[in-house]
């Protein structure tokens, strides 16, 4: 029934913002909020466990490193006054302990799991729209994007975190830059594939420079949780993950194509090897990048990318496209992951007078930097809306707020101003693209 209210809420939304001429991921996103919000006022469990979705993530790698009790995992993340009558520590301890504990969390780890299986379609159908000829074109544009997209923020961010915060650390400072500098790709692919544009010279310039900024952003990652857990640069983790990446996209554009011929078998099951052999490459690609240390949707994406129906012997039985057999999934999962997205949004952390100027402040140096990032992409591209669609921190956004807090680098209110960025530069990037694209009727975007 879960499952059920989440589509019903994501056709809600397509359907409200086509009437306000809005792209449907907004929509969803939206709808995500209002119901995930709703249900948590109501004290309902399963959207207490979704808002609270990450920590929980976080409590269970820590029961399954150490081997400690739900509630001490539990202690291990929230902070004392957080466990107190009627906190949020407490709420969630009474459900992973309560009796209906198992049944609570089978059903959080499957939303997860349909989340995380919607963006890796996402990424791999984007991936099918684009290829590596295109990708090599806008390649020296993509990087320099990529580069000042990253240097940018984190410039701005050290800068403005000595106005919020004069005696903090270099830890705090540091990991402020870096979670400015991250880039999500997946609300500013789903936009464009939403305006069938994705093969359009700007889209790449962004899709591509979006995939080197998630390689920067990692290292970056790698570094400010060193400083913070050690007090030292860990060099060998940083070189490892630089050149295990580079190995990786490298791999990916020079042999992709060979990888495929290699591996792809005509004379099995031909009536469903289009659906099956992709869906494998799709997850295959997802898990080395994931094990490397890349966000797994650069595996889907480079999956798509080396992919073509050139490979597939032709039948008469079968005439549907990779795409049209991929569609399917695509539409019942993609919509999960931004619905549960804005349901991890707590509208209340935006209640406290300190937190609305700290987070109109990183909010307006978060989308300055990435403006600033376009103008790179050289004077023939829309550099506008290559800015823009640099914009949104998404998921990687959160993922980044996320581990600062866990590490006490970031306060609540620290924390919830980087949550109030993640949540506007999500929601006013399809907005300001639409527009941009839109802007002159007569022209392309590229």
């Amino acid at each position: 029934m879960e499952i059920v209210l989440i589509i019903i809420a994501a056709v809600i939304g397509r359907w409200l913002a086509r009437i306000l001429k809005q792209p449907t991921v907004l929509g969803e996103l939206v709808a995500g909020i209002i119901i995930g919000n709703i249900g948590f006022w109501f004290d309902m469990p399963i959207f207490t466990l979704i808002m609270e979705l990450s920590n929980v993530e976080e409590i269970f790698r820590v029961i399954c490193s150490s081997g400690i009790s739900v509630a001490e995992g539990v202690r291990h993340v929230y902070s004392p006054t957080q466990l107190t009558d009627g906190e949020i520590g407490n709420q969630l301890l009474a459900i992973l302990t309560g009796t209906h504990a198992p049944r609570y969390i089978i059903m959080g780890f499957t939303l997860w799991l349909f989340s995380g299986l919607g963006i890796i379609i996402l990424l791999f159908m984007v991936g099918l729209d684009t290829s590596i000829a295109d990708m090599k074109n806008v390649g020296r544009q993509a990087t320099m994007v990529a580069l000042f997209g990253v240097a940018i923020p984190l410039i701005l961010g050290i800068v403005i975190s000595y106005w919020i915060l004069l005696e903090s650390s270099i830890s705090f400072r540091l990991f402020l830059g870096a979670t400015l500098s991250a880039t999500s790709i997946g609300i500013t692919a789903r936009l464009f594939k939403d305006l069938n544009q994705i093969q359009d010279k700007t889209v790449q310039i962004i899709l591509g420079a979006a995939v080197i900024d998630d390689i920067i952003g990692l290292i970056l990652l790698a570094i400010v949780v060193a400083i913070a857990t050690a007090g030292e640069l860990d060099l060998l983790l940083i070189l490892r993950i630089s050149i295990l990446s580079i190995m990786f996209l490298g791999a990916v554009f020079f042999f992709g194509e060979r990888l495929v011929r290699w591996t792809l078998v005509n004379r099995f099951d031909q009536k469903n090897q289009k659906l099956l052999y992709s869906i494998c490459l799709a997850f295959t690609l997802s898990l080395v990048a994931n094990l490397i240390g890349l966000s797994s949707i650069v595996g889907a994406f480079a999956a798509g990318l080396i992919l073509s129906e050139s490979y597939f012997t032709k039948s008469s039985s079968d005439k549907a496209t990779i795409k049209d057999l991929i569609a399917p999934l695509e539409a019942v999962f993609t919509p999960i992951f931004f619905v549960l997205m804005g349901m991890q949004v707590n509208l209340t952390t935006f209640l406290m007078e300190d937190a609305i100027w700290l987070s109109l402040s990183i909010t307006a140096v978060a989308i300055l930097g990435k403006l600033l990032s376009g103008i790179f992409a050289g004077r023939q591209n829309d550099r506008l809306s290559i800015g823009i669609g640099m914009v949104p921190r998404g998921e990687v956004g959160l993922i980044f707020a996320i581990i600062g807090k866990s590490l006490g680098v970031f306060s609540n209110t620290i924390f919830s101003a980087v949550v109030f960025m993640v949540i506007v530069t999500t929601l006013i990037t399809p907005v300001l693209l639409k527009w941009s694209v839109n802007r002159n009727p007569s022209a392309s975007i590229g």
